[in-house]
């Protein structure tokens, strides 16, 4: 079962600012960005990125690694935002396909599958799991990254906007979890650990006014914000407070 509908990712994509890169000056996207650069092993070949709108990190991937990209992506804006965005970063990509993650079929397998910030959207998390493997050719290398809703951030979140956890499987979101991955589908984990420290930007506000609790909350993630910019914290990392697990893992 999906916990989001294609209207919310419609909209979502509809407003995204493009060319889009990684930003290695938001430190979310620095601590992705250096977790990924020094834990994954030797590849090549052909990434597939499940969830890609709007191509920043296979961007990334094909920068860094030379790895050719494609993707599938559930909505349209979020199909068009990837091309866009391609096309203005002069990315030549393999097929990027729009639909239902369950319904597109793909006639070839990848040397590396990775989402970031995508199955946790669902109940069944395994059955998403699963069909990632389904285009990984053996030996290849799976790449999860999910945030960390639980913690500081679920008290931070109720109070702005409750609607934003009802959208999330947060039960999925501890290592456990992921090691547990690893024995149901015999992988071998390369990297599974807490990244991004605290995080300011991972909290979502409710549009529209606010109460003072809410006004309060946030303040305190904007002051936060602004410390936040100094890479000292990036290597402060707790199950309590740090923003996002990833997990590599060898087929």
């Amino acid at each position: 079962m999906k916990l989001t509908e294609i209207d919310f990712w419609e909209d979502y994509w509809a407003k995204v600012k493009l060319p889009d890169t990684v930003d290695l000056n938001f430190s979310f996207e620095r601590c992705l960005a250096r977790a990924l650069k020094k834990n994954l092993p030797d590849v090549k070949g052909d990434v597939l990125e499940v969830g890609c709108a709007p191509g920043r990190w296979l961007a990334f991937m094909e920068k860094e690694f030379g790895l050719r990209p494609s993707g599938i992506e559930y909505s349209e804006a979020g199909l068009e935002a990837t091309k866009k965005n391609f096309e203005m970063l002069g990315i030549a990509s393999g097929e990027i396909h729009q639909g239902d993650f369950f319904q597109v079929e793909l006639k070839k397998e990848f040397d590396v599958v990775m989402s970031f910030g995508f199955i946790e959207h669902f109940d069944d998390v395994d059955d998403v799991v699963e069909r990632h493997l389904r285009w990984l050719k053996p030996g290849g290398t799976l790449i999860l990254g999910v945030p960390n809703m639980r913690g500081v951030y679920s008290g931070i979140q109720k109070v702005l906007d409750q609607s934003v956890l009802d959208k999330h499987n947060l039960n999925m979101m501890n290592l456990d979890f992921f090691s547990g991955l690893a024995k149901r589908f015999d992988m071998n984990i390369t990297f599974l650990d807490y990244i991004g420290s605290f995080e300011p930007s991972l909290p979502l506000p409710k549009p529209g006014k606010n109460n003072l609790l809410q006004w309060l909350v946030r303040c305190f993630l904007r002051v936060a914000g602004k410390v936040r910019k100094a890479t000292f914290f990036d290597s402060i990392n707790n199950p309590l407070f740090s923003s996002y697990i990833l997990a590599i893992y060898k087929k």
